[in-house]
């Protein structure tokens, strides 16, 4: 069993050296003046960093803003670049900045001119009960990472969802390695003690 479980492990982590090594050169190809390498790097990291935004509490009428800010940024920064290094923790680098100055800049708006914070539809297009509940839990889910304080959920986000060492989290995020393994402790603690709760008053054991 652990012989085969590795053997995925390791072909899971080939690929994916092969995928940053491609991504490294798809910006090396921009710098060199390749016209379509960097449409070809911002539509693989279109998901991912989408789905920061979206973690991290970004309205929806925001993220394409922002998501193009944050590509102006990168092209900016390219030639700070250095080859050898992981491109996908310098991009973050880069996402995690961007993040924290627009809701930085958001909170004084909202804060000058009483802007009402801006909710996203729910999604009822699933079928099937199976999957309501799946997204119900999805849903749900969302939400409580997006009421962790802003710190917590970007440890969380980049450990857990963008799958980074935290050593390099910790780097990208200006933290000490010891403080966000304590954030990224109390994260995970909020979200299953959450989660045992909203089981709970499903079964009917607890009243609220």
């Amino acid at each position: 069993m652990f012989a085969r479980y590795g053997g995925r492990a390791g072909a899971a982590k080939a690929r994916d050296d092969v995928a940053a090594g491609d991504e490294r050169e798809l910006l090396m190809q921009h710098v060199a003046g390749e016209p379509r390498a960097f449409a070809e790097l911002v539509s693989r990291y279109r998901a991912p960093v989408y789905s920061y935004l979206l973690y991290c509490g970004v309205a929806e009428q925001d993220r394409d803003d922002l998501f193009q800010e944050i590509f102006i940024r990168v092209h900016r920064a390219v030639r700070q670049y250095q080859p050898e290094s992981p491109l996908h923790p310098w991009l973050f680098t880069i996402v995690a900045n961007a993040v924290r100055n627009h809701l930085r800049q958001k909170k004084v708006r909202d804060l000058v001119f009483g802007d009402p914070p801006a909710n996203d539809p729910p999604d009822t297009t699933a079928n099937g009960e199976e999957q309501v509940r799946a997204m119900q839990t999805w849903s749900w889910l969302e939400e409580r990472i997006r009421e962790l304080p802003h710190i917590q959920r970007e440890v969380l986000l980049l450990t857990c969802i963008q799958n980074l060492p935290q050593r390099q989290a910790a780097s990208i995020l200006g933290l000490r390695l010891n403080t966000l393994k304590t954030h990224l402790r109390r994260a995970r603690i909020a979200l299953v003690t959450q989660m045992a709760r909203r089981e709970a008053r499903e079964r009917g054991e607890v009243s609220s």
